[in-house]
């Protein structure tokens, strides 16, 4: 028996081991309550390592034992007789070589793609709902669609830096538009902070370490819309074109070669060096932050395992592609098919309301993805998108160069500092640490304002001990 992952990403599609049996299910809520009796499911050391370690779960684990998520390009053979087994291999959909290239340039076909994708996915909400709008592309572009297919939805903008003018922008093509807007800005009373992540926790399926998680959550609670879908962006990446950016290019070409070298570099680095991108397999060499390595975790985490080793497999198994096909195989396929998604189809679980993501649409994903390519992106001017810019422009005056100037960030630093208590009371009451974490966390907290690259490493301790401490969905 083969299941297949969704290569649109538009359905998630899990398969778990239970004794005798084999589950199969498009729902990480509905496959841990068929776990057990009581809606639970055991934890995964594969799943935790790898969000210390990796910052998020890689397919096809998830955070719960003997329960597998297919991505894009998943095939699990499933051997039912005896004691069920699952095998799964790959074979990545959106490499250059699979494209027809056939497809016929249109601003008007995708954006009628859009926008079909755009109603279909929100008739499956009960209450219009919210779209997260930043001011990249693939957000104004769905704000764009919003306008005819739904304009009573409200457009929310998340602004942490006094200067940062992401909200400015965005809030101009909302005027244009004709589309509400709201800029919505970090509280910054911990009481309510604790509150808010406390309630995410309790009803959160799992944890997400993705590094705009806490200001996502923050905003969804603070719009004042609870029910409906939530709205957002991801997704498209992988369809759209791949090509590795320079600061990637140069990630990989400084690579270090050698396990015995790269293990000699991770024991001798702070976690938060521009080594530790250096000291990484090289399917893994440009995925972003700067998370624990296993002599960190190992000290912390008795049941601890090598996320290296995962990578390093991957490597092997992939070795035979070129550097741009290597980085959408795994790291855009990672990024887009867990980090990003997987982040709002939590926070949407956890709120009650929806996951909307359009850009996760088969139709839209072929006829993207079999556009000439020059019309997906192109290398040698770094430009990436190029029909849906080009179809910004046109409905909008978008100007990428000016628009590129406001970006999203997040201050995780500053979040981390001004919530210490709050942050330190879940880490150290979580039953998962040894001892030693004590210690780490008081030192972390102590240089973190000068060391802005260790919140990676605290995001991910600090989600998993939350969820682990509050989550429903965890036995214990």
């Amino acid at each position: 028996m083969h299941v297949r992952g969704d290569d649109s990403l538009d359905r998630e599609t899990f398969v778990a081991v239970d004794q005798s049996r084999i589950l199969i299910g498009t729902s990480l809520v509905e496959m841990v309550e068929a776990k057990r009796g009581d809606g639970t499911a055991e934890l995964s050391p594969f799943g935790v390592s790898h969000i210390l370690g990796t910052g998020f779960v890689p397919f096809p684990g998830t955070a719960f034992a003997d329960i597998l998520r297919l991505g894009a390009g998943d095939d699990a053979h499933i051997e039912p007789d005896g004691k069920p087994d699952v095998a799964v291999s790959l074979d990545y959909p959106w490499l250059l070589a699979k494209s027809r290239q056939d497809e016929t340039p249109s601003t008007d076909r995708l954006y009628e793609l859009m926008a079909a994708s755009l109603e279909r996915n929100l008739q499956r909400c009960d209450d219009g709902g919210l779209l997260m709008l930043s001011s990249g592309k693939d957000s104004v572009g769905l704000a764009i669609a919003l306008a005819e297919v739904a304009p009573d939805v409200p457009c929310f903008t998340y602004r942490a830096a006094e200067d940062n003018v992401e909200h400015e922008h965005a809030a101009r093509f909302c005027r244009q538009l004709g589309l509400k807007h709201s800029t919505i800005e970090a509280p910054n009373d911990p009481a309510v902070v604790r509150r808010h992540l406390t309630t995410f926790f309790e009803k959160a399926v799992a944890p997400s370490s993705d590094h705009a998680m806490i200001p996502f959550m923050l905003s969804v609670a603070a719009s004042g819309v609870t029910t409906g879908g939530i709205i957002d962006g991801g997704g498209n990446d992988g369809y759209m074109g791949y090509f590795a950016s320079r600061n990637r290019r140069k990630k990989r070409l400084a690579r270090i070669r050698g396990r015995w070298l790269v293990n000699a570099v991770a024991r001798h680095t702070p976690i938060d060096s521009k080594l530790n991108y250096a000291a990484r397999a090289r399917p893994a060499i440009a995925m972003p932050g700067r998370n624990m390595r296993h002599h960190e975790i190992k000290p912390i985490y008795r049941d601890a395992v090598d996320p290296s080793e995962y990578w390093y497999e991957s490597a092997h198994e992939l070795a035979s592609l070129n550097d741009a096909e290597l980085a959408a195989t795994s790291m855009v396929r990672q990024l887009e098919g867990v980090r990003a998604p997987e982040k709002v189809r939590i926070i949407a679980q956890a709120n009650g309301m929806q996951s909307v993501l359009p850009y996760c649409d088969s139709d839209l994903a072929q006829y993207v993805f079999n556009l000439p390519v020059e019309w997906r992106y192109v290398e040698r001017t770094r430009s990436d998108k190029v029909l849906l810019t080009q179809l910004l422009e046109e409905r909008l005056g978008y100007d990428p160069a000016v628009v590129g100037s406001g970006f999203f960030s997040f201050d995780g630093g500053r979040f981390f500092e001004a919530n210490a208590e709050f942050v330190r009371d879940e880490i150290l009451s979580c039953d998962l640490w040894e001892p030693a974490i004590a210690e780490l966390v008081d030192e972390w907290l102590d240089v973190m304002p000068n060391r802005p690259f260790l919140f990676h490493a605290m995001l991910s301790l600090f989600v998993v001990s939350g969820w682990r401490n509050h989550s429903r969905f965890v036995a214990r």
